[in-house]
């Protein structure tokens, strides 16, 4: 902008010595051109005049570049401003928006937290069964009769598995280290890795004493190793002895095949697993009391609720196929079926009640995943007189029929039967006309077997 103006000064400058005309010196005489020019101006002619005009152009010339420059300056400041003007009010616009997600993605955190983020059941206000009630049972070392309270069963184990130190110490110890720590998985896990690279070491380099010896103080081991129950038990019987001062365990032997063998034994031993127990129960309503009792509540021990890896893989693989199946164009029909068949995974067992034709009620428990299969199998095991006749179950909350021919894939949790659900027990109508046909006096009205009539309990 200085240029500019620099540039309109030095033509005004330019044409009014242009028309001063040309220079002389006070003392020179004038010169004849001079004298004519002066006579010229003072005498009215056409040059004077030509000049005048060419200098009032000139000055309009100049005046109309200065407004032109002046315009273009204001409106380039006008359109910054505007410019600067939208920039904030975009600016503006997005803040918004991204608050406005921020707020949605909140929500959704509530959601998630409210209906998904407890993994465990609410002790509270969940009903499910009564925990003194509530058995498991552990045919790997007390056979199918045997049925206890898990924090018992869980007691008597580890009692069976000590007794066996004397005679089976490897085995008894690997079981005891891994059973006792399963629900510390992670720590486990980490403890594992420690004590193989106890024995790696040693495996590795067999003349090294250093390597033989391990700190009881060492950081490590005081941090990872020795807080896991049995851990030094594993270790004495892999072959380490507790030094003379206390202060270190140590291996002695001179062969490393114990080693190798209680490595082999650790890294594919697996815990020792409780089964649920069914927990049948038969209700027998009177007039006093035509209905059951509620039903109590879930189990406090955190094993009840903790996923396995297979449910977590389960899971991940439900969330997956999830996100494909939300990629596809779908009509209403598929998107309710894909809803129906979704995996439940905040429970991970059920308990179901069967209401008879004859008002009697069995009660069992299930785990979530379980097929629909599994019930239909034990109630024709268990249960029921006539095992070999058809029959269906009549869910009480959504009334769907589910049938042993057709539901065999489905579990649990994808029917929405947990974590307690009531169905209603009826014979497939058609297989039993055919029956009464080739048997008139077919006792159709005699449903559960007598043994587990004898244990009915009246209300």
């Amino acid at each position: 902008m200085s240029n500019i103006k620099k540039f309109f000064s030095k033509m005004k400058s330019e044409v009014k010595f242009a028309r001063a005309g040309d220079g002389h010196r006070l003392n020179d005489p004038i010169p004849a051109s001079t004298q004519r020019n002066t006579t010229a101006q003072a005498c009215p002619q056409r040059n004077s005049q030509q000049n005048s005009d060419r200098s009032a152009a000139a000055r309009a010339a100049a005046e109309a570049a200065q407004q032109r420059f002046q315009h273009q300056t204001s409106t380039q400041q006008t359109s910054t401003s505007r410019t600067a003007d939208s920039v904030r009010r975009q600016a503006q616009r997005e803040l918004e928006q991204e608050k406005a997600l921020e707020n949605q993605f909140q929500q959704a955190l509530e959601l998630k937290e409210h209906y998904f983020g407890n993994r465990q059941i609410s002790i509270e206000s969940s009903p499910v069964v009564d925990h003194s009630n509530f058995l498991f049972k552990c045919p790997d070392v007390f056979g199918e009769e045997v049925s206890l309270p898990y924090n018992e069963l869980q007691q008597q184990i580890e009692e069976t598995l000590r007794l066996q130190l004397d005679s089976e110490p490897l085995v008894a110890a690997t079981l005891l280290f891994l059973t006792t720590n399963q629900k510390e998985q992670e720590k486990l896990n980490t403890g594992k890795e420690i004590i193989c690279k106890y024995f790696d070491n040693i495996i590795a380099n067999p003349d090294e004493d250093k390597y033989r010896r391990i700190r009881l103080q060492n950081k490590v081991y005081l941090e990872k190793v020795a807080p896991l129950k049995y851990a030094l038990e594993f270790l004495q019987a892999s072959g380490f002895f507790i030094s003379d001062d206390q202060e270190s365990i140590v291996y002695q032997d001179g062969s490393i095949e114990p080693l190798q063998l209680a490595q082999d034994t650790l890294m594919n031993g697996e815990p020792i697993q409780v089964q649920l127990d069914r927990n049948l129960k038969l209700f027998q309503p009177t007039k006093d009391r035509p209905s059951i009792p509620p039903v109590q509540l879930f189990p406090q021990d955190p094993l009840f609720y903790q996923s396995t890896v297979g449910d977590v893989l389960r899971e991940k693989q439900r969330q997956k196929d999830l996100v494909e199946k939300e990629e596809m164009l779908r009509t209403k029909a598929m998107r309710e079926r894909d809803q129906k068949s979704e995996s439940n995974a905040q429970y991970k067992y059920t308990v179901l009640r069967i209401r008879m034709p004859n008002e009697m009620i069995m009660q069992m428990i299930f785990q979530a995943n379980d097929s629909l299969s599994s019930l239909f199998d034990y109630l024709r095991s268990y249960c029921l007189v006539h095992d070999w006749l058809p029959f269906s179950l009549l869910s009480n909350a959504d009334r769907r029929i589910y049938t042993s021919q057709d539901e065999n894939a489905f579990t649990f949790n994808q029917c929405g039967l947990v974590p307690a659900a009531v169905l209603s027990f009826r014979w497939d109508e058609q297989a039993l006309r055919d029956v009464q046909k080739q048997t008139p006096n077919f006792p159709a009205d005699n449903f559960i077997k007598p043994e587990i009539l004898a244990n009915a309990n009246r209300l």
